[in-house]
């Protein structure tokens, strides 16, 4: 179902929507959750936070990767499958509208994809919902309603961005290059000879649209592999340090720290002791 984002920024706008909890699951490769329902208790939205996978909803098929959202009705039937060979990360994030008001508003009930592109502050407010949820008081309860629309807001300001951003399918491409190639030994130059765009420009547009520098980038995409390859396979840093596309393994490891807090061989071990904690 194709939805508008005038259509979308009117019923978030008028709806008396509000948020009841947040979920941030990861889910190996192969995973798989099949003849399931989503909540009785209200609509939600599922925000790709790394890899891909399949959601199918009431027939209807959907492609889940960061860069779009998903909205999903209360008590729709829903399939699942992770794609790929990477760690499937999301937020679903439920909301609610009273039962004598859902009648109103008919896109609570639908499902539908909202094309946002990558958004680095959208990830941001994920982490500070999910903070806000985990503490008991009345204060964190506040901040967290005032955190889902801010939220919702940000949302919408990203998708009326793709649609008004003439450099947004570039920078698409990009962002999938990147993710693609992060092994070998590119760089920023390259990655804008790539793309027949001036480094200035490139980096320019491409901070623009995912609010981050392309090595930062990067750096993610490299980060974020290593810990699933540390988490998955007793293979050597050196050799974890050469499959994200780092020669010098100690470089790798200090800017591994430097990232998570913890050293490569740190982290390795701590998720042997609670695989679910990193």
């Amino acid at each position: 179902m194709g939805i508008g984002i005038n259509q979308l920024v009117d019923y978030y706008g008028r709806a008396p929507v509000s948020f009841f909890n947040i979920f941030a699951p990861s889910i190996p490769p192969g995973g798989r959750q099949l003849d399931w329902q989503t909540s009785k208790n209200g609509a939600g939205l599922v925000f790709p936070l790394s890899g891909s996978s399949r959601y199918t909803l009431n027939g209807t098929p959907y492609l889940l990767e960061p860069g779009v959202v998903l909205h999903a009705g209360p008590d729709t039937p829903v399939s699942k499958e992770v794609l790929g060979d990477v760690y499937w990360q999301y937020a679903l994030i439920h909301y609610q509208i009273p039962k004598e008001d859902a009648a109103g508003f008919p896109l609570y009930h639908e499902h539908f994809l909202i094309n946002t592109g990558i958004d680095t502050k959208l990830v941001d407010l994920i982490g500070q919902l999910r903070q806000s949820c985990a503490a008991p008081d009345g204060m964190a309860a506040l901040k967290s309603k005032v955190l889902f629309m801010s939220l919702i807001e940000e949302m919408l300001i990203s998708a009326k961005r793709q649609l008004h951003d003439e450099n947004a399918e570039l920078m698409v491409q990009a962002v999938e290059y990147i993710r693609q190639n992060y092994a070998d030994p590119i760089s920023v130059e390259k990655i804008a000879a790539h793309f027949g765009v001036n480094r200035r420009r490139f980096a320019y547009l491409f901070e623009r649209h995912t609010g981050m520098s392309p090595i930062v980038y990067l750096t993610a995409c490299r980060i974020r592999r290593s810990k699933e390859l540390l988490r998955t396979c007793a293979c050597p840093i050196v050799q974890v340090a050469e499959c994200v596309g780092y020669t010098d393994s100690f470089y790798f490891s200090r800017l591994f720290k430097k990232q998570t807090g913890v050293s490569p061989t740190e982290f390795r071990t701590r998720v042997r002791e609670n695989p679910w904690g990193m």
